[in-house]
């Protein structure tokens, strides 16, 4: 009996026997996740906004559809494309196109997961308007479907939990702004993909603004002001932007920044959304003309500062100093309402490569061009009252005339003939005896 079970091993010796279990870990994650938000951000899931001259066919196209019920030839990505143009706002509220809000509003509630359920989320987003009906019927249709959302949107809700609560949604959206150095980077990363064009994003704005405003006089809060305004990898903002420009310029009403930022300053919103005295439309049509008169007043000290500038490092002259302290207390003294600059072909390369070191101004808009006596000569036109003045470097007079004249140049044009507004003149005054000089402008003007 011992002999035969020492033939047959026991269970221990098999169990002995056994290779040890080996447990094999899992891959780090993060690297899926990288690779997760790199396909989110290269193939966004984008609904194909229609054209404006298209928008009435498609709503009417759609209409037609549901009262009659006929859905052969058309597609969930053109379906969509026609709710771009049903809750725009210019149809939005049509009691005509009634039936067709109803319709996609129902569609929610009933429509398995994809593409249908994600596109709407889209139109939710885009046509976003605080207190609006349309807005709060397709917040409420949506949160009751929102664990059928793709992982796109589910990224978004996420991040905003009270994204299909209208009341509060663009506050959240706002503090979340807020709380970024880099607002129009973080939204794209919480899966807006348009972050200046979608409707919430408008509203939570006017929230990052407000409560930005009282830091704007800080560098940390401008930065992230221009952050978004103008991102390093998105479009500069248009629509909208006037207010947030005029929020950082109201906080210079009773002070005035040092020459180096209202430079930095000038230059930027100019790169941005062009020079005021330049362009009307745009940010301007209807900007606060308190606020505008600041940045006129910047741009008019600055392009005083550029002329007398390149004059004092170009020209070797005891009487330059003079005129050019002269020039200067004239504007603290708040008597030259608006200046422009013209420079000659050599002048031009001393400011490109001297005076504009933020890289962002453009020569060719910024200034104008003087063109007689081969460039050698640049103009500085002031008005002062009624009056337009003209002084040039080396020894170009100074001409005064009067606005209403015909022969008087217009401030803010591109090119200037320094040797035609001389014989056009009828009131000029070499600067030979600065005293005489100085009177005779102050008796002129």
């Amino acid at each position: 009996m011992n002999e035969a079970r020492s033939k047959h091993p026991s269970a221990r010796d098999l169990l002995n026997r056994l290779e040890p279990l080996r447990t094999r870990a899992l891959a780090p994650l993060d690297g899926i996740g990288r690779s997760v938000a790199s396909i989110l951000s290269r193939w966004p899931d984008a609904v194909r906004t229609p054209e404006d001259r298209d928008r009435e066919k498609l709503a009417l196209n759609m209409l037609f559809r549901v009262q009659n019920w006929k859905w052969d030839d058309i597609t969930t990505q053109r379906v969509i494309s026609a709710a771009v143009a049903v809750f725009d706002e210019e149809r939005r509220c049509r009691p005509d196109l009634a039936p067709v809000r109803s319709f996609y509003l129902s569609e929610i509630a009933i429509r398995d997961p994809g593409a249908f359920l994600d596109g709407m989320v889209g139109i939710y987003i885009d046509s976003f308007t605080p207190g609006s009906d349309h807005t709060r019927n397709l917040a409420k249709a949506l949160a009751q479907r929102a664990r059928d959302l793709g992982g796109r949107c589910r990224k978004l809700t996420e991040a905003l939990p009270s994204l299909f609560r209208p009341d509060t949604a663009q506050l959240e959206l706002g503090r979340l702004m807020l709380e970024s150095d880099d607002p129009y980077t973080r939204l794209k990363q919480i899966g807006l993909n348009s972050p200046h064009t979608s409707g919430l994003a408008k509203a939570a704005q006017q929230v990052f603004i407000e409560r930005l405003k009282p830091d704007l006089a800080g560098a940390k809060a401008r930065q992230q002001l221009f952050n978004w305004l103008t991102p390093e990898k998105g479009p500069v903002l248009q629509t909208g932007a006037g207010s947030a420009v005029e929020a950082l310029l109201s906080v210079w009403r009773d002070k005035a920044p040092s020459d180096a930022l209202r430079n930095e300053l000038s230059e930027q919103i100019i790169a941005a959304w062009n020079d005021p005295r330049l362009h009307t439309g745009g940010i301007w049509s209807g900007f606060d003309p308190s606020l505008r008169a600041i940045l006129l007043r910047w741009l008019t000290h600055q392009d005083m500062k550029f002329f007398c500038n390149m004059v004092t490092a170009t020209q070797d002259s005891h009487m330059w100093p003079p005129r050019r302290d002269f020039w200067l207390k004239l504007y603290d003294d708040k008597m030259i309402d608006e200046a422009w600059v013209a420079f000659g072909s050599e002048a031009r390369r001393y400011a490109q490569q001297n005076l504009v070191r933020s890289g962002k101004t453009d020569m060719n808009r910024r200034f104008g061009r003087q063109l007689d006596r081969g460039g050698s000569t640049s103009l500085l036109i002031m008005r002062i009252g009624n009056k337009i003045v003209v002084d040039g470097c080396h020894s170009y007079k100074t001409h005064i005339f009067r606005m209403d004249d015909k022969q008087a140049p217009k401030l803010y044009q591109r090119e200037y003939y320094c040797d035609k507004i001389m014989r056009s003149s009828r009131n000029s005054k070499p600067h030979n005896s600065i005293n005489n000089w100085s009177q005779w402008v102050l008796q002129n003007v």
